[in-house]
Order: structure tokens, then C-alpha cells, then sequence
């Protein structure tokens, strides 16, 4: 007699067909991963151009855009007061050298030549270092110190005369100079600045031809 399949044998059958089933499925999926080379899902596509994409420069730490940074500061402005050059006579002296020094006292101006006294001489007289050769351009009295100083060409007053200067300069610079002669000969005009002292001016064929800053009460010449 024959017998028909037990509820046990077919749940069996059924596990076995359910097993192959995802046997070959999972084959399947393995496999054409291998031949096909897909990527996961979502994964991004890689470029088939070849071209590689560029690569922006990146600002270096703490680094201000041009367009934002300040412009450079204006440095203040520099007021200079000015000073009397080393080529001016001033109302006091010269440079360093001051009227009223003793000769040593000259000398230590490293501005000083030798002295020299003449026969009849009541001062000593020496030269200006600078001064080219000619007559003596310092007087030292034996009671008032430095009494005089020639200035050589190349030398001015603070008011810019100095010897070759036009009389029309002169006159424009020192309204109340007056020669000997009027317009001719040796004058004198008070030294700005000074209580003591004055400049002794020559003029001669409308220029100045000597040029001096003295004290007052110099007695060394006439």
C-alpha cells in the first residue's frame, strides 16, 4: 500500500528548496560584483574626463587680504628750527669761537692759528685755520680778550652780507649803514642779538670788500 508524505518530510523539502534558493542567489551577487566592478550604492561616480580637479591655494595663517589691509601711516611732520651755519658771524662770535676768549681759550676752538705780536702792536693777532693767506683775521686784546673777526669770502652776516655783497645787498640788509664817504669807506652796524658788539663793514666801488665782527670798545686798531 502506498504511503503519502509525511508534515515532516515536506517541512524538510521545504527548508531544502528555501537554502538552495539563497545559495544561488548569493552566488549570483558575488560574481557579478567580481565581473562587472560595481561600486556600493551612493559611492560617487569617478570622473571619465582624466582631468584632475584643481587645487585652490590656501591663505597661510593669520594672513589679511590685501584689499583689507591699512594703508601705511603718514609719518608726522618734522618742524626744524634752523641754526646758524658754521659759515655765519654771528652777533656773539664764531662757530665755537666766542669775542672775549683768551687766546687759549680761542685756541682750544681747534679754529686757531699761532699768534704773532708786531713790533707796535698792543694785541696779538692770529688767523682763522680756514681763512686763505693774506692779513691777520683775529685781534686779541690784552684787557677785553677775542676783540675782532675778520670774516674771509665765503663768510656771512645772519642777514646774508658778506665780502662781495653789492652796496644795493647792503643798504636792503642794513638800511642804517653809512661810510666814511656816504656810500664808500668803512661803516658800522649794531650785531642783532649783541649788547657789546657791532659789524664793521668797508665798501669800496659799490662792493664789500672787508667784513668784521668787533666789540665795541675794541682798542686794537683805529
Amino acid at each position: 500500500m502506498s504511503r503519502s508524505p509525511s508534515s515532516v518530510q515536506l517541512a524538510a523539502v521545504a527548508v531544502t528548496t528555501v537554502l538552495a534558493l539563497a545559495v544561488s542567489a548569493c552566488t549570483s551577487h558575488s560574481a557579478g560584483t567580481e565581473s562587472t566592478g560595481s561600486l556600493p550604492l551612493g559611492a560617487p561616480s569617478p570622473s571619465t574626463s582624466g582631468t584632475t580637479p584643481p587645487i585652490l591655494p590656501s591663505a597661510s595663517p593669520g594672513a589679511v587680504p590685501s584689499q583689507l589691509t591699512p594703508p601705511a601711516a603718514t609719518p608726522p611732520a618734522v618742524t626744524i628750527t634752523p641754526t646758524l651755519s658754521s659759515t655765519v658771524l654771528g652777533p656773539n662770535g664764531f662757530g665755537t669761537l666766542r669775542l672775549g676768549m683768551t687766546f687759549a681759550q680761542a685756541q682750544a676752538t681747534h679754529l686757531v692759528g699761532a699768534a704773532t705780536t708786531g713790533s707796535g702792536q698792543a694785541c696779538k693777532t692770529a688767523r682763522l685755520l680756514a681763512a686763505p693767506g693774506g692779513a691777520p683775521s683775529l685781534f686779541f686784546s690784552p684787557t677785553l680778550g677775542l676783540a675782532a673777526i675778520y670774516a674771509y669770502p665765503g663768510i656771512t652776516t645772519p642777514a646774508g652780507i658778506a665780502v662781495g655783497s653789492t652796496f644795493a645787498q647792503l643798504a636792503i640788509a642794513y638800511p642804517t649803514w653809512r661810510g666814511l664817504q656816504g656810500t664808500e669807506g668803512v661803516g658800522y652796524v649794531p650785531a642783532t642779538g649783541a649788547t657789546a658788539s657791532e659789524y664793521r663793514i668797508a665798501v669800496s666801488n659799490g662792493r664789500v670788500v672787508e667784513l668784521a665782527l668787533q666789540l665795541d670798545a675794541e682798542d686794537c686798531y683805529d
